[in-house]
């Protein structure tokens, strides 16, 4: 249900469990990351860690003087090139940054919820979401309610130069991550215009060397807003008792109206588009096919030809290509986002004699048998029994539960859909699939080889500061 100021509720009482589970959600995530500030949605994922005006201080007035002077200075970091002018302000911001540390309380936040018995205590961003969760007794739900809205009333971006310094160290270990500068090149391809694949969750170097709190704070003041955002509960609670203390607690969080929706097309490849690099220590090729959006018709046969293919089961025709010793290995992962979608296949083929257009070529062929419906109905059927035994198995796991309220929040997916999803599985038909891998995995798609050899690596160093010790 919704409160009067657009604030989306889910709860979902089950007192099998002996604990519950809460999060809020914000749409937005790293696409709507301005131009020229990405990275700003996870970096204020950090932030929201560090407190409000009255969590996480031991005196805000005072302490304000200090940490508006030193946004003031942070928007001047990012207009300057000069090396020694940047070399000033970064000590004027340091100087500033010793004193404001002064009236600080690090991890108040994280103390509080560990208080009530609060553990599991994170959060993530993504391409399309902000979430924030734990878990915690339900006799506690209501200062736990107490204490996530008082987080999202008006929280206060302290400790920001620390905190700089862990997110230049998750830059660094991403960096470090082969896989992910494979995948990342190919997202920029696959995506040539939209932020799915030109800007980064984790920001670029030069954005994270010029952070502007004044941007994340408009960050927050457009999509941390009720309207934009959902409240999620499952476990161990009543949900009557529940109800009335978020209609007051959280009834009061902003309305606002929203930006307009990213209608960011992306033209088809035209035929096999080809790129490549040296960006493993082993060679890897990557095949992407466009499909379609979360929420869209045709999902769930693309899911069937997902399962198809390669399953923990390992059943899948992918998956025998290495058990048959025909590939070293191989797989498929759908591109599952809210504006574009996409079928990705990776494949490593054997060390000797197989070279990365013949291994290619392999995988294609498997799903050509798809397309070709060279399958029985009763391989649809073990397929069909394996997606229906994975839904009940997450519906039966809380934390699952949880991960997947926040999915169908973020996708806006109709609860009928999520409901009715063992009867539409079953629906199926063999010449469903068949259309449906026709239609989208045709001659047109994009493909990746990298071959034995690594990028050069751009490492962040640590900013020039003197470490900001607490009292």
């Amino acid at each position: 249900y919704k409160l009067k100021n657009g604030l989306t509720v889910y709860l979902n009482e089950d007192h099998n469990e002996t604990s519950a589970f809460g999060a809020i959600v914000v749409r937005g995530g790293g696409k709507r990351d301005p131009k020229d500030a990405t990275g700003i949605a996870h970096y204020l994922e950090h932030m929201l860690f560090k407190g409000t005006q009255t969590m996480g201080t031991i005196d805000y007035e005072a302490e304000s003087v200090y940490l508006d002077s030193i946004a003031i200075k942070y928007d001047q970091l990012g207009k300057i090139e000069d090396d020694s002018l940047r070399k000033a302000i970064q000590n004027d911001i340091n100087r500033l940054n010793l004193k404001a540390v002064e009236y600080a309380i690090p991890n108040e936040f994280d103390r509080l919820a560990e208080k009530m018995g609060g553990t599991w205590i994170n959060a993530f961003t993504s391409d399309d979401n902000i979430a924030y969760f734990n878990k915690f007794p339900g006799n506690q739900i209501e200062k736990w309610l107490d204490l996530y809205r008082q987080r999202f009333n008006k929280p206060v971006f302290r400790l920001f130069q620390s905190e700089l310094e862990t997110v230049y160290e998750e830059k660094n270990r991403a960096a470090d991550n082969f896989f992910r500068g494979i995948f990342d090149y190919f997202g920029k391809n696959f995506f040539k215009n939209h932020p799915y694949g030109q800007q980064d969750i984790l920001g670029t170097i030069d954005h994270l060397k010029n952070p502007s709190l004044t941007k994340m704070k408009e960050y927050y003041d457009t999509y941390y807003v009720a309207n934009n955002m959902a409240l999620i509960i499952c476990g161990d609670f009543d949900i009557e008792k529940t109800k009335p203390i978020i209609e007051e607690k959280f009834g009061t969080l902003p309305y606002s109206e929203l930006p307009p929706t990213l209608n960011i097309n992306e033209d088809k490849f035209n035929g096999r588009e080809f790129i490549s690099g040296r960006m493993s220590p082993m060679k890897l090729g990557v095949i992407g096919f466009r499909t379609v959006p979360a929420n869209h018709k045709d999902k769930l046969g693309l899911r069937f030809i997902q399962e198809m293919l390669s399953n923990q089961y390992s059943t899948g025709l992918l998956d025998k290509l290495s058990v048959n010793n025909k590939l070293l290995g191989a797989g498929v992962w759908p591109m599952d986002n809210v504006d574009h979608g996409g079928l990705v296949f990776y494949y490593v083929p054997k060390l000797f004699f197989q070279s990365l257009t013949k291994a290619e070529k392999v995988v294609l062929k498997e799903v050509e048998k798809i397309k070709n419906g060279d399958f029985t109905e009763s391989e649809l059927e073990v397929i069909r029994l394996g997606m229906n035994r994975d839904y009940q198995e997450q519906l039966e796991n809380m934390q699952n539960r949880l991960f997947l309220f926040i999915d169908i929040f973020t996708k806006s997916t109709p609860w009928d859909d999520v409901a009715n999803y063992p009867q539409k599985i079953e629906s199926i038909t063999k010449e469903e699939v068949v259309e449906i891998a026709n239609r989208y995995l045709g001659d047109n798609y994009l493909s990746l080889h990298s071959k034995t050899g690594l990028p050069k690596k751009v490492k962040l160093d640590k900013p020039p500061y003197d470490p900001a010790v607490p009292k």
